[in-house]
């Protein structure tokens, strides 16, 4: 990197472990929503989901998608009101009483018309406060976040059309869309709305073409990851590191949730408002 005509070398050596248990305290940190993505060389690396509020996770099945999902639900629950779109119906059903967890097109369809109201609610707020992000914000508007587990699955144009407004225009007013999928092609996720997720964290995927579709034309890493569980590769802005990320059995995040206050919110349960066209 140059600063003022010199040339700054950053040399990593060393090796990363090949497992990390889930080990987090969220008030050791000042951000808003703070996450781990993962142990790098350069040690733990932390994402605000509040500063860049969407997050696109990629790779095949087995590898660790799901279990980083679990990892950012349990470190957002105290700070942020979590909502999960889980299609597979079995993964996140032990959150349903801590989350709002939907199981089908049905019932996701309901809870993105319910966001896109919260959405043009918090709008109008933000706006008569005269204030331009809920940062500025000083009454009570708390984060929410969106986890899509298999982006893929979800084949309602509706439904994608309400998740896409929120990628689109939500990020002044604190909801944030954390997507998984297993195919990353353009048929899943558009290149428009792709566009959207500056933070991408992709684990193993089966070539060059799809570890490209994810972390970007010049990044083909996510192909040549070695085959262990966890191990991804991070990309946000100028940073591109090979990280593992922690691991959070189901077992042991159920017992986390007794200890976790999480934040509690009611969603309006009003009809959707017209939408303009994409």
């Amino acid at each position: 990197m140059s600063w003022n005509g010199a040339l700054q070398m950053d040399i990593q050596v060393g090796t990363l472990p090949t497992s990390v248990d889930f080990d987090w305290d969220h008030t050791q940190y000042k951000e808003a929503l703070p996450i781990p993505i993962g142990v790098s060389q350069r040690g733990t690396e932390v994402f605000d989901l509040a500063e860049s509020p969407h997050l696109l996770i990629a790779g095949v099945p087995g590898f660790g998608k799901s279990n980083f999902l679990h990892v950012l639900i349990h470190a957002l629950m105290p700070r942020a009101f979590i909502c999960v779109i889980d299609l597979k119906r079995l993964e996140f059903a032990y959150l349903k009483k801590h989350a709002a967890v939907v199981r089908d097109e049905g019932e996701a369809l309901s809870l993105m018309r319910m966001l896109n109201d919260e959405m043009e609610h918090r709008i109008d707020t933000l706006e008569q406060a005269d204030v331009v992000k809920i940062q500025q914000y000083r009454g009570n508007m708390p984060y929410i976040v969106l986890v899509i587990d298999e982006l893929a699955e979800i084949k309602d144009e509706t439904l994608l059309m309400l998740i896409d407004r929120i990628v689109r225009l939500a990020r002044a007013v604190g909801i944030s869309v954390v997507a998984s999928t297993q195919r990353p092609s353009t048929k899943v996720v558009s290149g428009d709305t792709r566009a959207m997720f500056a933070a991408r964290l992709c684990f193993q995927v089966a070539d060059e073409l799809n570890s490209r579709m994810i972390l970007g034309e010049t990044c083909p890493l996510a192909a040549y990851l070695p085959g262990i569980k966890g191990r991804a590769i991070w990309r946000f802005g100028m940073v591109e590191r090979e990280v593992q990320a922690m691991y959070l059995p189901i077992d042991r995040a159920k017992k986390r949730l007794s200890q976790t206050k999480g934040v509690r919110y009611e969603l309006p349960k009003c009809q959707a408002k017209r939408l303009p066209p994409r």
